[in-house]
């Protein structure tokens, strides 16, 4: 029987790059749209970033950056500086139910392929796009990366940090992850709208506005003055959310929100029976304005054993306190295989260690009655050209004359 999936029968058509909107058009791949991924002939520069991390970056053989942006997607070359390779781009949005993009706003003016250039011709299209900024203000037009529009601009990397020390050392893609998601969302409820009453729309995300999402609860503190931020971690407020060294070099973070209910139990627990009825800490109204004295007290406790020790204590009380992972770890953490948060993949070159499978990560929504998705490679560079045209009604003779001419690779 085969595998149902919600977004069967759904087209996609993807003309972006690097991460958010590719990676939102890779989950709706998964979900059983025909992606469609439309690269210059020169490819996504996606194609070699993995070189950054320290990954392969061979198109033929193994590209893992690549492959987890584009799993589940068919590939096609068209030369868009080409009359008859925007021809081509034209004759594919005509049968697509949604087309992403992350093209500039100016870019895509000079294209024909801004929504408002879109719509009239194909009034039922779901047009996703992604920006640095967004689609108004000042910095409309400004160049966005996660970096910058979404670390640096958003909030995150000039507060989250150890007091006195340097801004949070940022992470290639985080935010656009984030973003990828927002947009997903976007896309299945508008595409929900258009299959209703036939009129499409345009789904904007940016990295800014984003970031400020995930920060909203820390913007809207910080009209009341007293911002936190940057701090040291022995200025928890509430030291039970703070992290702690180990015995064996590691750090443990806790969450327990109920402070007062907690707090005895939790020195018991951590070998400190003698400030379990300590008036100074035993109250979060006590404790949140000076938290320093307390947490140094409980430094020295956690540095009595190792993390993972700690882990089963915690987890025996039922109470939230976890190790702080290293990625290495993530890819032999039994929670991450037994709820199929990674896939194994086969067909990669065979290396000492490694083997020719590879560990990769999956999108992170699950459906019960569609099961695992399938997790096929991200296509090499026109791997499906031939395949799409045909699809797309062009005789392999008018194929040949678009290769000849530079059209498609």
């Amino acid at each position: 029987m085969e595998q149902y999936r919600p977004l069967a029968g759904v087209t996609v058509v993807e003309l972006a790059t690097f991460v958010a909107a590719p990676y939102a058009a890779r989950a709706m791949a998964d979900w059983g749209a025909d992606v469609i991924k439309i690269e210059p002939p020169k490819g996504d520069p996606m194609r070699m970033m993995g070189g950054l991390l320290n990954m392969p970056t061979d198109n033929e053989r193994e590209n893992l950056a690549y492959d987890q942006q584009n799993a589940n997607k068919r590939g096609i070359v068209l030369n868009l500086k080409h009359p008859e390779g925007m021809a081509v781009l034209h004759r594919l949005l005509a049968k697509a139910d949604i087309f992403i993009t992350n093209n500039r706003q100016e870019a895509l003016e000079r294209m024909g392929l801004s929504y408002e250039q879109l719509s009239p011709r194909y009034p039922a299209l779901v047009y996703g796009q992604v920006s640095g900024y967004g689609e108004n203000g000042p910095d409309k037009d400004r160049p966005g990366f996660d970096f910058t529009s979404y670390y640096a601009r958003g909030g995150i990397s000039g507060t989250l940090y150890e007091k006195d020390t340097s801004p949070l050392l940022t992470v290639a893609a985080f935010g656009d992850q984030q973003v990828s998601l927002a947009l997903l969302s976007g896309l299945c409820a508008a595409l929900f709208n258009a299959r209703r009453t036939g009129k499409g729309e345009k789904v904007s995300v940016s990295l800014y506005q984003t970031a400020l999402y995930c920060m909203c609860h820390m913007i809207a503190s910080s009209q009341y003055g007293k911002n936190p931020y940057p701090r040291s971690r022995l200025d928890t407020a509430n030291p039970f959310q703070a992290a702690y060294p180990t015995k064996d070099g590691r750090w443990i973070q806790g969450a327990v929100n109920a402070y007062d209910r907690e707090y005895a139990r939790i020195c018991r627990l951590v070998g400190r029976e003698d400030l379990a009825e300590d008036e100074r800490y035993s109250t979060f109204q006590r404790v949140k304005d000076n938290p320093r004295p307390f947490i140094q007290e409980l430094d020295k406790a956690f540095r009595q054993k190792t993390a993972d020790e700690w882990v089963k204590i915690f987890d025996e009380a039922d109470l939230p306190f976890d190790k702080e992972m290293l990625w290495e770890e993530i890819l032999e953490d039994p929670q991450a295989w037994g709820d199929d948060d990674l896939c194994r993949v086969e067909g990669y070159p065979d290396r000492e260690g490694l083997g020719t499978s590879r560990v990769l990560v999956r999108s992170p929504v699950k459906f019960r009655n569609m099961g695992l998705p399938p997790y096929e490679k991200g296509p090499k560079i026109g791997q499906h050209t031939d395949r799409v045209l045909e699809e797309a009604g062009l005789s392999q003779e008018e194929i040949r004359l678009l290769r000849d001419s530079g059209a498609i690779q």
